[in-house]
């Protein structure tokens, strides 16, 4: 499977795409505005003892929500000075999650650095290998770095160490250090609420995150980001291709004809099934129907064959989209258990490419497979579209029956006599039913004027005018 990583320059602007054989996986956008990483001095505004937690004012408008159980020893002794937090303390934080909705960013006081090899944890003891490298000696390798930080700290290598020279690593993971340093000095000088550290650019983000041995050629459109691709590429592997093309390259590659699907509540699958995707304020549910499928020597066959479609294209929309929680998928039930072994296998196989953390469950008794997927960046569905203003994102406006019915109690409740002229403005979807709303006040037909330009299909406009 050949994939590609787009990186389109416009107006100064960065976006980037994933694809797997032309199909889109993944983007991301410098106008999607996230503070996820960064660093702050922070003032605690409010402390509620019954949340465990307190309201951090970080300067970004929405005060952040920071867990009191996040404020260890080892952050009070060497960030505080001894000194226990209170209201109207200041805070080194770090937002982990970006605001949603009514809620504010949320906050964390156990800090860390990432860069493209390692994440250095300056106030925690943690140690640990990516998962997704997989061989012994490989990890044992890497695990050498540990003698690399102090007691007090922690460090976690990266996928992206996977092969490379131990110097270079090291040579980042220093750097951290220093960073960290400069950091806890530049806090204990401020004052005021303050921005310390941002997360990289969309074109350091892209490169630091997204370009690693996966990909297989990169095209880019403007000069400077197309060398400064070239000297990473150096880096990681001479195997990656670089290109340098004109244009919108998401025009191109077709990534906004796709990125127009995700308006879509329904995904086709190949074989002529499809996945149904809600999303409720606790969960995102998959509903997998086979609909149109139906070649197969059997009901068995027939399901086992949709749900395995439905794995690999569940993986990708939640890369795509974008979207963090409980996820619950509701497959095809399957006679056999060797079945549903093999498409939790396949389940596995499909996300092993995703960068964010996915937990896998497993199968509940009711059939129902359970997973969740950390992101710290709102969704795509957050960032692209906003809730219809009529019917407040839930898809649905009132029956046209149950819209005249109300018409005719409210016509039923004026003395039409006593008006020379009565106009009724209703939403164009009412424009079929011309006779129907006459028949409501056949008696007064001949005043009554109808038009269709109402905005809001829930409601109508009665104007009445007296008579001459």
């Amino acid at each position: 499977m050949s994939s590609a990583l787009i990186i389109n320059v416009h107006e100064d602007f960065v976006s980037g795409a994933i694809l797997e054989d032309g199909e889109l996986q993944e983007v991301f956008d410098e106008e999607n505005e996230t503070i996820a990483g960064n660093l702050y001095v922070g003032v605690i505004q409010k402390i509620v003892p019954a949340l465990n937690a307190a309201f951090v004012d970080i300067g970004e408008g929405k005060n952040g929500f920071l867990r009191i159980s996040d404020i260890g020893k080892s952050y009070i002794q060497q960030v505080l000075g001894a000194k226990h937090p209170q209201e109207g303390s200041k805070l080194l934080v770090q937002v982990k999650h970006d605001a949603v909705g009514q809620k504010g960013p949320q906050l964390t006081c156990k800090l860390s650095l990432a860069g493209r090899y390692v994440v250095y944890f300056p106030l925690s003891r943690v140690r640990g290998v990516s998962k997704k490298i997989i061989q012994q000696c490989e990890r044992e390798r890497l695990k050498s770095l540990f003698s690399k930080v102090e007691k007090n700290e922690g460090i976690v290598v990266r996928t992206a160490s996977e092969g490379m020279p131990m110097e270079m690593i090291e040579e980042e993971l220093q750097s951290l250090k220093q960073e960290w340093q400069q950091i806890l000095a530049s806090f204990k000088k401020s004052r005021k609420v303050k921005l310390l550290r941002r997360e990289p650019t969309a074109i350091d983000y892209v490169l630091r995150e997204r370009l690693n041995k996966n990909v297989d050629e990169v095209y880019v459109n403007e000069e400077k980001a197309y060398e400064l691709v070239k000297q990473e590429v150096k880096k990681i592997s001479k195997s990656i291709m670089v290109h340098f093309l004109e244009g919108d390259l998401f025009e191109r590659f077709n990534v906004y004809q796709q990125l127009n699907l995700l308006q879509r509540r329904t995904i086709d699958l190949p074989s002529g099934g499809y996945l149904a995707l809600d999303t409720t304020e606790a969960m995102t549910v998959f509903d997998v129907n086979s609909a149109s499928f139906t070649s197969g020597k059997n009901h068995a066959e027939l399901a086992f064959k949709t749900n395995m479609e439905a794995a690999k294209e569940i993986a990708r929309q939640l890369r795509l989209r974008n979207i963090g929680g409980i996820v619950v998928v509701d497959f095809i039930g399957m006679p056999s258990k060797d079945y549903y072994e093999r498409l939790f296998k396949k389940i596995r196989e499909s996300f092993e490419k995703d960068p964010a953390h996915v937990e896998l469950l497993g199968f509940t008794r009711l059939g129902l497979f359970e997973m969740t997927r950390k992101r710290r960046t709102p969704s795509s569905e957050q960032l692209l579209f906003s809730p219809c203003p009529i019917c407040k994102g839930s898809g649905r406006v009132l029956s046209t029956t149950v819209v005249l019915k109300r018409l005719s109690n409210a016509l039923r409740e004026i003395d039409l006599t006593q008006y020379g002229s009565v106009k009724i403005n209703l939403h164009q979807r009412f424009s079929g039913y011309v006779e129907k709303i006459k028949e409501l006040i056949s008696a007064h037909k001949d005043k009554v004027k109808l038009n269709f330009n109402h905005t809001d299909p829930n409601e109508f406009e009665i104007t009445l005018s007296k008579k001459a």
